[in-house]
């Protein structure tokens, strides 16, 4: 490991042994790309290239884990089939968050039924990311106001580990267990849209009733105006915190 400036920069037999494992762990010649500038993992299914990051401190159980992952997409991931539940316009960014993290719990199960090896890795590499705060827990309650799709999120890469405890309802189990034992790319859209819809729902309830003739209520005092959702679109404002975020072009993959 090379050190440059206080960051981390890999060196070349290292990378090199990455690459060998991704193509083999995947059974293609796929591209296997290291970037500096890459703030995610990422796996392009169309180019088929795998993008890693270079982060500072980053051990052998981070790579290994983030080069499961996406293999795992290459994998598993088909490059149809997105489209017409992600669609394009308001929303779709949001419907691809729920795809993206329905689908990495079943594709890093399917890669560690695979290379039972990798289970150690991942337990290690979500426990490295978890203390850094990669999720950004630290300071936050976490309970049944946060999001479903976030706490699901939580549940399958730290609380699977025994590192934080994920609570849900009695009525959320069901989306605990059918999130497990999701087998095919068809299920995890099905269940992608069924809580999709289950939250935009969830927001359209909580949205405050409109006021007639403005003026009255004050929105126009000190607090300003308009403090509802996020944006137009009505996207949830968290359902984040996984080690790669979610917001990887269409088709592709993230973990």
């Amino acid at each position: 490991m090379h050190m440059s400036n206080g960051i981390a920069l890999p060196n070349k037999p290292r990378t090199a042994s990455k690459d060998i494992l991704a193509r083999c762990m995947a059974t293609e010649d796929i591209t296997v790309q290291h970037s500096a500038s890459a703030q995610t993992a990422a796996f392009d299914t169309e180019s088929r290239t795998l993008i890693l990051p270079v982060w500072e401190d980053m051990d052998n159980a981070v790579y290994d884990m983030l080069v499961g992952h996406e293999v795992s997409h290459a994998l598993h991931t088909p490059m149809e089939g997105w489209q017409d539940f992600i669609g394009d316009g308001p929303g779709a960014r949001m419907r691809h968050m729920f795809v993206n993290v329905v689908e990495d719990a079943r594709i890093e199960r399917m890669i560690k039924d695979k290379f039972p090896g990798l289970r150690r890795d991942f337990a290690s590499a979500y426990k490295n990311l978890h203390e850094r705060d990669l999720f950004e827990l630290t300071g936050r309650d976490i309970n049944t106001d946060l999001p479903l799709i976030d706490r699901l999120n939580l549940h399958f890469k730290l609380g699977l580990f025994g590192l934080v405890q994920i609570p849900f309802t009695a009525d959320e189990q069901q989306y605990v267990t059918r999130m497990n034992e999701t087998t095919t790319f068809e299920e995890v859209i099905e269940l992608a849209r069924e809580l999709y819809e289950m939250q935009v729902e969830e927001d359209e309830k909580n949205q405050p009733e409109p006021q007639e003739g403005g003026s009255e209520s004050g929105a126009g005092g000190e607090s300003g105006e308009g403090e509802s959702s996020d944006d137009e679109s009505g996207e949830s404002s968290t359902g984040n915190g996984d080690e790669e975020g979610n917001d990887e072009g269409q088709g592709s993959g993230d973990g």
